[in-house]
């Protein structure tokens, strides 16, 4: 069952750079939850850094007002997915705010905003970058490609944490990406199903990893979703407007300790709370 308290995430964590990230924040309810439980959970836990994938928290999209409740709440970095440039009032966001990532492989440089960002802890500096998957996904650059040319410009700056979001939809490409990126990585975590997974653990290499820690929204819908117009579009083939389920508030996602040092991940576990 889900922790309804807001506990200490890194209670049993050994010592190093804390790292807390939650899956796509999905609509009202996912924002909501944000604004309500983060401050208590940074709080107790006292993370150096705080992500979120937003790139639903307006359905599809996130719209500045969002990513304004989510970072005043305490959210440090907000990454996107397949979603990011629907709403164009995001593209100016993009552009202004380089803690705002968008899928670095999913469209060109002349695109607005960055897939990748050097964040300053009281730990050191920590590394982020956002990918999108290829397989069953809107048409993608290699994020195998993408992310090698991340960690070496990472490398030249002396960056030794990377944090990277890999925003897809199949199993075995996340995983496929995770084992890539080990012993060069700290953390892959992925987003974009809403689901989380069981499979939280730390690689041969020391890159921490899960192939999804699931989302920030209404778990008694459908994916985030109210079930009305899924169901409709399974029973009837017709095109329904998916909207946001505000029933309840609930944070998927995963807290994670790695070395300053080295940048190995020491500890990874799954968390979530309901409001």
């Amino acid at each position: 069952m889900p922790n309804r308290m807001i506990g200490n995430p890194f209670a049993e964590a050994p010592d190093g750079l804390r790292i807390l990230v939650f899956g796509d924040v999905v609509g009202p309810a996912g924002v909501r939850g944000i604004e309500n439980l983060l401050p208590g959970i940074i709080a107790s836990g006292a993370p150096d850094l705080v992500v979120a994938n937003g790139e639903n928290a307006n359905g599809f999209g996130m719209l500045p007002a969002s990513a304004q409740k989510m970072r005043a709440a305490g959210v440090q970095v907000l990454t996107g997915g397949n979603h990011t440039f629907r709403p164009s009032e995001a593209h100016k966001m993009l552009e202004q705010d380089r803690n705002i990532l968008r899928p670095a492989n999913l469209a060109p440089a002349t695109s607005p905003g960055s897939g990748e960002t050097i964040f300053e802890t009281p730990r050191g500096p920590v590394g982020i970058l956002n990918l999108a998957g290829q397989v069953f996904m809107d048409p993608a650059d290699s994020p195998f490609r993408t992310l090698e040319g991340a960690i070496s410009r990472f490398r030249e700056r002396k960056v030794r944490v990377i944090v990277v979001d890999f925003h897809a939809e199949a199993t075995g490409e996340k995983t496929a990406l995770a084992h890539f990126a080990d012993g060069r990585v700290s953390l892959v975590f992925g987003t974009h199903t809403h689901v989380p997974t069981a499979d939280a653990r730390i690689l041969a290499g020391g890159c921490g990893f899960i192939t999804d820690v699931g989302m920030c929204g209404s778990g008694l819908g459908i994916i985030g979703m109210e079930p009305e117009a899924i169901l409709r579009r399974h029973l009837t083939g017709l095109p329904s407007r998916f909207n946001p389920d505000a029933r309840e508030s609930r944070l998927q996602g995963v807290a994670a300790v790695a070395s300053p040092d080295t940048g190995a991940c020491l500890w990874i576990s799954r968390v979530e709370w309901t409001l």
